[in-house]
């Protein structure tokens, strides 16, 4: 190593630009119009007046400079397209508009409406007057197409054969912010793509990094991420290790989906509508049945005396065969003050498995008692941690009516008392040693579903 007394002063014209600062400042110049403040202090009444009847008189330099960006925003909507027109045709002369105005138009992209159409063939018109990158980048993505196919920059960007720079310019930056209507198009497209069930690992992942790259979904992507995320990964299994990651980032993310369904983003038509979005929250509650169930199992494990610990594998497969067979329709845990304190050591510790997972409280028991409600269809199942009794209720008890005292799911907090609410005595079944409960229990199922379907 050289002593210090022997190294040479470096001077800062010789340190070349990373490429990624390049990137960064290349976004900063393109879309400078998205965050520089905009020193115009007239309204619009005042502009387009100036604009369009005064000749331009009373208009300052730098709102000259920003006629091609506020053609394109929308408190001028009132006056287009007229005043549109007559900035392209009198106020246009200098090279620096043109990028202008290319810049707005991957701002507010919206090649439907008429001002749209104006805009675009009005850029292809004048094309050679555009910087070079500009016109680079319009030759290899369809910015100036006014029914743009997507699919193959969408491929590009989820294949990560997209160059950063290209990635940054079209507004996909690296924050998980889309700060284009340009780049909430191209996310679209690739969400489609993946909600079709055939992308690769990688091409979910690489989708997750981009609209959500710290853990968190911003709002301006909140819809794409639902769609790209939840609808990829359908057919995997729960216990699949990509399911695990995204269903946590969905549950850190997005509001519970059985007690907050309202506040799920609408699904637009051309992702699938309705349907879609059904699909997307039947999915979560299956990934969350799926979690809530081996949740149980797991930390029943850890903080119940292991004179049981025979009977949690007979019970967790028992319970995991009708939920692979699509019956278990909910599920919910109720933890006592022990296994709480156990999870929160787990979740301090790096363990993330079912940190954003939601439970309730147990009171009235023993510190390491824990519950576990379900429901298959209209029976509802509660599974105490101990060798309890595994107890079912049908939708209608003996006596034809109403059971009122059935145990309700997705409640904060409750008491032992409550779970161990009346049943009747062919519908309750101790977990025995050998495990010949299972077979009454699969009975009982099928007698209350009024079927005779053996597991």
């Amino acid at each position: 190593m050289p002593r210090l007394s022997e190294l040479k002063p470096t001077r800062m014209i010789g340190i070349g630009n990373t490429s990624s600062s390049q990137c960064k400042s290349r976004a900063k110049l393109m879309h400078a119009v998205a965050f520089a403040q905009i020193n115009i202090t007239k309204s619009a009444d005042e502009i387009a007046k100036d604009v369009l009847e005064n000749g331009g008189v009373g208009l300052t330099i730098n709102e000259r400079k920003q006629l091609p960006n506020l053609i394109l925003q929308s408190k001028f909507d009132s006056y287009q397209d007229a005043f549109a027109n007559e900035v392209l045709a009198n106020y246009s002369g200098g090279i620096r508009f043109w990028a202008r105005l290319f810049r707005a138009w991957l701002l507010e992209y919206n090649p439907s409406s008429s001002l749209g159409k104006l805009v675009v063939s009005t850029l292809k018109e004048h094309a050679e007057k555009l910087p070079p990158n500009f016109i680079e980048l319009q030759t290899k993505y369809p910015v100036l197409e006014l029914n743009p196919d997507f699919s193959e920059t969408a491929w590009a960007l989820l294949d990560n054969r997209m160059q950063a720079e290209d990635r940054i310019a079209l507004g996909l930056n690296d924050g998980g912010v889309v700060f284009t209507r340009l780049a909430t198009k191209i996310l679209m497209f690739s969400a489609n793509l993946l909600s079709k069930g055939n992308a690769t690992e990688d091409q979910i992942r690489r989708f997750q990094s981009i609209v959500a790259p710290s853990g968190r979904i911003h709002e301006s992507v909140k819809l794409v991420a639902m769609i790209g995320l939840i609808l990829s990964t359908v057919a995997r299994p729960p216990s699949n290790h990509q399911i695990k990651e995204i269903s946590n980032l969905i549950e850190e993310n997005f509001d519970d989906p059985v007690a907050s369904k309202h506040r799920w983003p609408s699904v637009p038509d051309e992702l699938g509508g309705v349907p879609a979005r059904e699909l997307c929250l039947k999915t979560v509650r299956k990934w969350q049945v799926f979690r809530s169930i081996t949740l149980f199992f797991s930390i029943i494990e850890q903080v119940v005396a292991s004179d049981h610990m025979h009977q949690f594998p007979v019970r967790r497969e028992f319970w995991l065969r009708y939920f692979d067979r699509g019956e278990v329709t909910d599920a919910w845990v109720i933890l006592g003050s022990l296994a709480e304190a156990q999870i929160a050591k787990l979740i301090q510790q790096g363990g993330d498995d079912y940190k954003a997972l939601r439970w309730a409280k147990l009171g009235g028991g023993p510190p390491d008692q824990c519950a576990l409600l379900m429901k298959l269809g209209d029976t509802t199942v509660m599974e105490f941690s101990h060798s309890g009794k595994v107890r079912m209720w049908g939708k209608i008890d003996g006596n034809g009516q109403l059971n009122t005292k059935i145990p309700v799911l997705h409640r904060s907090s409750y008491r032992t008392e409550g779970l161990r609410a009346e049943c009747p005595s062919d519908q309750m079944f101790t977990h025995d040693n050998s495990g010949n409960w299972r077979v009454k229990a699969s009975r009982c199922i099928n007698k209350i579903a009024g079927r005779s379907t053996k597991l």
